[in-house]
């Protein structure tokens, strides 16, 4: 009895340790560091990079870590989301840009490229995000 109970607890401790990375619809961004690069671009060339740091915790939403960036018009409402493990996709309504959309796509789980295009106007917006290093303190 006591061995099935260690067992069990063995399981249970390895299905929680690893239980991110079993279900195919975890998405494969690892917690840490991001320096986030984002780029507006105008008649069709991008412009220089806004650089953000962001300290992304162990399970947090990717919707509001990864994809909390918008046109250069701003004031836009995320719409019809759609994730993958390793991508998000979605449209935007925004006042000053209408038929917008949205995407974020990991080539690797500390690596990630995307973008906002407008219908009409083509891409606005590109973003990169590349993880750095562990998060040393909740100021990060």
């Amino acid at each position: 009895m006591m061995k099935n109970k260690i067992c069990m607890f063995g399981l249970v401790t390895a299905l929680a340790a690893f239980g991110a990375h079993a279900d195919p619809g975890d998405f494969g961004a690892m917690p840490g560091l991001w320096k986030i690069q984002v780029r507006h671009v105008v008649n069709g060339k991008a412009g220089a990079p806004e650089v953000h740091w962001h300290c992304v915790d162990e399970g947090a939403d990717p919707w509001v870590t990864f994809a909390a960036w918008t046109p250069a018009q701003g004031e836009c409402t995320p719409t019809n989301q759609h994730r993958r493990s390793t991508a998000l996709t979605w449209n935007l309504t925004c006042k000053a840009a209408p038929g917008a959309s949205a995407h974020v796509d990991f080539d690797s789980a500390k690596h990630y490229t995307g973008s906002v295009t407008v219908e009409g106007r083509g891409e606005v917006t590109q973003v990169q995000g590349d993880r750095y290093a562990a998060c040393t303190s909740p100021q990060d």
